[in-house]
């Protein structure tokens, strides 16, 4: 019988996890940093207790990532959980995803990001659950991140991230699913992967637990062949129905047996108040899986 990936977590049966090749498009706005530290003089705080909150002064990204087959990736780690965090001066628009709005498919993805000056909070942040935390520690550019293990990340749970000084804010986590279908993504060995049928003529995936609030998403890279070429993406987003079926027109110009990696991943954009610099955070938060398939 053909091995296919089960999931085994300490504390549910999500079926995980990968994010989509970051390929910076040329179009991309370039990240530009400066040091400035967090005014704490009178007359700021002052200003600050007396405005409306407003704007965006950060940007939160939490990423839990599984790949099924790793040699085909060319990966050794199955599971990666990558937490990263940026406050900056207030900017008039929210940090914008490479996700497309739901109801939409296209096939280019954007990766785009705003100048920002970045703002230095202290060596670390502390990031809080119900049951366990992490920190994240300040790398150049005065961005926060570290790498946790799966057993850390708490589902459907309320965390804190808490600064050196004590400034807090907090959000809700997300969480996966425990099947995807075609069963045939979830192959590991090479020798039976890409099995699953993606077909020219439109393509059905399906996936559960469903129904949250989120975005769901399906990113379809293919590739040629021999896998030595990208030909193209696909990438449709919707709502949290449990199925999702890619249109023809997007499938139909790509060659029979391309090799395709398919990206499942919900998402969830949230937007949290920071006190401190009397604005908001954007959250994104996504819980990916990547499988393989073939064009047929």
């Amino acid at each position: 019988m053909k091995n296919l990936l089960f999931l085994l977590f300490s504390c549910t049966t999500d079926v995980g996890i990968i994010a989509v090749d970051k390929q910076q498009n040329d179009s991309a706005i370039t990240d530009t940093y400066q040091e400035t530290e967090i005014e704490t003089g009178n007359e700021q705080e002052t200003d600050l207790q007396t405005e409306e909150p407003s704007g965006t002064v950060g940007l939160i990204e939490w990423e839990l990532e599984q790949i099924a087959c790793l040699p085909c990736m060319g990966v050794t780690q199955e599971i990666t959980v990558e937490f990263k965090a940026d406050f900056h001066g207030k900017l008039n628009e929210s940090h914008p995803t490479w996700i497309p709005e739901q109801g939409q498919c296209v096939q280019n993805l954007n990766y785009l990001t705003l100048s920002r000056d970045s703002i230095d909070a202290g060596n670390s942040l502390n990031i809080q659950g119900n049951f366990s935390g992490f920190q994240a520690y300040k790398s150049t550019g005065n961005i926060y991140s570290t790498f946790i293990t799966e057993s850390q990340y708490e589902r459907d749970t309320n965390y804190k991230v808490t600064t050196q000084e004590g400034d807090a804010l907090s959000f809700n986590s997300i969480r996966g699913f425990d099947y995807i279908e075609p069963v045939e993504l979830r192959y590991i060995d090479p020798s039976y992967a890409f099995a699953a049928p993606i077909y020219r003529t439109g393509s059905t995936f399906w996936w559960g637990p469903s129904g949250t609030n989120e975005t769901f998403n399906i990113t379809l890279a293919v590739y040629s062949q021999d896998g030595s070429q990208i030909l193209g993406y696909v990438s449709c987003s919707g709502g949290d129905s449990g199925m999702m079926t890619i249109p023809g027109q997007y499938l139909s110009s790509f060659p029979v047996w391309s090799l395709v990696a398919v990206h499942m991943t919900r998402f969830s954009n949230q937007k949290v108040l920071f006190e401190k610099l009397n604005g908001y955070v954007d959250v994104h938060l996504y819980w990916s899986v990547v499988g393989t398939g073939h064009i047929e």
